[in-house]
């Protein structure tokens, strides 16, 4: 099969259900926690928004419940999932690591990797996913996904359908190849009269917004919408002249190509 320049392969593993392919989609913007900041204001930190974005998110497929005795002599982790079905978590490697085995076996173009994550930005209590770099160009072995719980004697709950794992492919040559130098800020004079303006627009903003509140009846709540600053945004430098800017990324949805599917 010749592979695609511009394409990850995931092909899917035996024993996987039959609903494989609802079990990875893009990764989506929103979180739930950012849905409860008042008016939404979590959305105005583009930076967030972007990273939420960022590859595809693979999909815990059974309501499961872990719980962590420590790192004692008699450690253990004891899970309990909804349904056995062959891709749920497991205690694999011990010492509080939970594991799931992934339906997918990934592939990519020469030269390029899959970054592996928990979900961006994602909250979970007790429990934290643990990254991972693989050589997707040409391992021929599935990879797991592992988080790791970090207090015992809590439980610890997934739903079915939540993100467990995110992936996006990553360059190999380019972090060995770029480099990083320290300068003064006074060695651009151009950067640095921006970088003044950029700062004196914010400061001007931050003030508007604070005299609009201490004017605010007690009891209402003031209108602060029009007055935060959309120069990221909107991609628009400290001249105020618009930029190619890029506040989300839309990667495509999977394709289902298996022989025989309708």
């Amino acid at each position: 099969m010749k592979l695609k320049p511009d394409c990850i392969s995931a092909f899917v593993l035996p024993g996987a259900p039959e609903n494989v392919e609802s079990l990875i989609r893009p990764a989506r913007p929103r979180r739930e926690w950012m849905d409860r900041t008042p008016e939404n204001y979590a959305y105005r930190c583009v930076p967030l928004s972007a990273a939420n974005t960022m590859g595809w998110e693979i999909l815990n497929p059974v309501d499961c419940e872990f719980r962590w005795n420590g790192l004692t002599p008699q450690q253990q982790i004891f899970v309990y999932r909804a349904r056995e079905v062959r891709f749920g978590p497991k205690s694999h490697f011990g010492t509080g690591v939970v594991t799931w085995e992934l339906p997918f076996l990934f592939r990519t173009p020469p030269r390029y990797g899959l970054v592996v994550t928990g979900p961006a930005n994602h909250d979970r209590a007790h429990i934290t996913p643990l990254d991972g770099f693989i050589r997707t160009d040409w391992l021929p072995f599935p990879f797991t996904m592992n988080w790791r719980i970090t207090e015992p004697d809590k439980t610890i709950r997934f739903s079915e359908g939540e993100p467990i794992a995110r992936v996006f492919p990553y360059p190999l040559d380019l972090l060995d190849n770029m480099k990083m130098e320290l300068h003064d800020l006074g060695e651009d004079p151009e950067f640095e009269q921006q970088f003044k303006e950029w700062g004196s627009k914010r400061q001007e903003n931050y003030k508007q917004r604070e005299q609009k509140a201490a004017t605010t009846v007690p009891g209402e709540n003031p209108e602060l919408d029009s007055l935060w600053s959309r120069q990221y945004a909107t991609g628009k430098g400290a001249d105020g002249a618009a930029l190619k800017h890029q506040t989300v990324f839309r990667c495509q949805p999977v394709t289902d190509s298996r022989k025989g599917k309708d």
